[in-house]
């Protein structure tokens, strides 16, 4: 593959209008300022145009306001703000010269002032600079066609991918980013003034991408614009801080096409890691035989594993939707946290019922729980609620039995709140009977209690179990019973009556009142407010 060549912009300069004869345009001042690109010819005649103008416009105007030295030393103020490329002055309308006070303003602000004769039209100027702006477009086109040439009909290596992708970033003027196996990767062309929040927004948008699995998409990230589109590997990210036209869509997507860095050797590693997560969700949901010795063969000479279980917090209601992007997320901030330390490690992602799994071999569970909880606590939206389990460190051979660690772990934050990640080797002795509870499945009477309470009107259940979960949780002291319950002691006991006669039960039985507690504390009967076994 040949050399891609060094870009000549072609847009429009001061110079290019001044040099056109047909114009018959002079510089009055700004002599040292003509190489500005003109991008946009603009006609104004009001008192403060600059809400209207944009970097690189001409800006048009017959002196036809009236202003004060201070008027026009703030008007040259804002365009100079606004990067406007120079002022065009008609003379011979209402003035036949531009006035001194407006060629001290534009020196004082460096803002070249053009005289416009009378004889040409403000129009013939626009159309000056739209013929150049799409000559422009047409051999930006043709370049990014030969790119595109070069790299569908040679083995093109990916230095000379990237090489393609530096030429797309100086023709667009902006930076392309993706995704590599060491982490994310832009083109040294583009905006320099990048930081590290707007940076781990593309990051986070790229993980987005890649999960939802479209073609291409547009967004922003702070005053960055992104346009984003799918290629044989990872997805390209072009940012930059001004809108993308249709072309220049146009233009990324058919470049991204024949874009696949993972034909470099250094992506082999992550061609692997994708592979070993592969086998990882196959047996960690059990649609393939977790023999230990799979494990072995995936993590070679790794002595201990941490498996982190994440999802949404598992006190959220049952309806909850799959946050596709959510696992790629965590793995990418785990693994950025990760790299400063003596030993980086590549986090392996699975997705498990409606979460994640990530396994990350040779880190010990402290360091995990830190990334973790960074991730966390830098979410405002929906993963802001989301919670975490880790195991405790483990032999690879051992990775099922540290998955259903981190699941229990990951579980116990119901009961928990306040906590967002949780180390298995925190679970106390109420986190594993609950735990227990929840495993030992619903018992058939369970059901029929809940038929029996479903053909009640939804009060009297509600009172009735109410009055059994007070009973329970007082170990059948009445009278502090009905103080829970802020009733007489009498009624109390009319209600329990009533709920030995509905559910078939008897309150002096030992095994019935065993049985009313299992059912309590797993949810197989609702617990109204105010009742609960304790």
């Amino acid at each position: 593959m040949e050399r891609i060549t060094t870009i000549v912009n072609m847009a429009s300069t001061l110079a290019d209008l001044l040099a056109d004869p047909a114009l018959q345009l002079s510089c009055a001042t700004g002599h040292s300022l003509l190489h500005r690109a003109v991008t946009h010819v603009h006609v104004a005649e009001v008192n403060d145009p600059t809400p209207w103008l944009t970097k690189g416009v001409l800006l048009l105007t017959t002196g036809l306001v009236e202003r004060s030295p201070e008027q026009l030393d703030a008007l040259f103020a804002g365009l100079a703000a606004r990067e406007v490329a120079a002022v065009g002055f008609g003379v011979g309308l209402i003035l036949n010269a531009i006035p001194e006070a407006w060629l001290r303003a534009g020196d004082a602000h460096g803002i070249p002032v053009l005289s416009v004769p009378l004889d040409t039209p403000y129009i013939a100027i626009s159309e000056f600079v739209s013929r150049r702006i799409a000559d422009r477009q047409l051999d930006q086109v043709r370049r990014m066609l030969d790119v595109q040439q070069r790299l569908a009909y040679s083995d093109a290596t990916p230095s000379q991918q990237i090489e393609g992708l530096e030429q797309l970033a100086q023709e667009l003027e902006a930076a392309v980013y993706w995704i590599a196996p060491d982490g994310i990767r832009r083109t040294v062309a583009g905006p320099s003034d990048v930081t590290e929040r707007e940076a781990r927004g593309i990051t986070d948008e790229l993980s987005r991408h890649l999960a939802a699995g479209r073609s291409s998409g547009s967004t922003a990230v702070g005053t960055l614009f992104l346009h984003l589109a799918s290629t044989a590997g990872s997805p390209l990210a072009v940012a930059r801080r001004r809108r993308y036209a249709p072309l220049e869509q146009g233009l990324i997507g058919s470049i991204a096409t024949f874009i696949d860095l993972s034909r470099d050797t250094s992506a082999l590693a992550g061609l692997a890691a994708s592979l070993r997560e592969q086998l990882i969700t196959e047996a960690l949901t059990g649609r393939m035989a977790s023999d230990a010795r799979l494990f072995e063969t995936l993590f070679p000479g790794t002595p201990v594993c941490t498996v982190v279980a994440f999802g949404p917090g598992p006190a959220a209601a049952p309806a909850r939707m799959r946050e596709p992007a959510a696992g790629l997320l965590l793995k990418s901030a785990i693994a950025v946290s990760l790299a400063t330390l003596d030993t980086p490690a590549t986090p392996l992602l699975s997705t498990v019922d409606d979460g994640f799994m990530l396994v990350i071999p040779g880190i010990t569970d402290a360091s995990v729980v830190a990334a973790v909880e960074q991730f966390l606590r830098r979410e405002t939206g929906n993963l802001a609620s989301w919670r975490a389990g880790v195991s405790s460190p483990g032999a690879p051979g051992t990775l099922r039995a540290l998955g259903e660690e981190a699941r229990r772990a990951y579980r116990a934050t119901a009961a928990r709140p306040e906590v967002r990640v949780l180390r298995a080797s925190e679970l106390e002795r109420t986190d594993l009977l609950d735990e227990w509870l929840r495993g030992s499945g619903d018992a058939p009477v369970f059901g029929t209690w809940r038929k029996r309470l479903a053909e009640l009107d939804h009060a009297s259940a509600e009172r009735l179990v109410a009055a059994v979960a007070a009973f329970l949780a007082e170990n059948g002291a009445l009278e502090h019973a009905a103080t829970r319950l802020g009733v007489h002691r009498q009624t109390l006991n009319t209600r329990l009556r009533d709920a030995e006669r509905e559910l078939g039960v008897s309150l002096s039985s030992p095994g019935d009142r065993a049985l009313l507690w299992l059912a309590l504390e797993t949810g197989a009967l609702p617990v109204p407010e105010g009742g609960g076994p304790g």
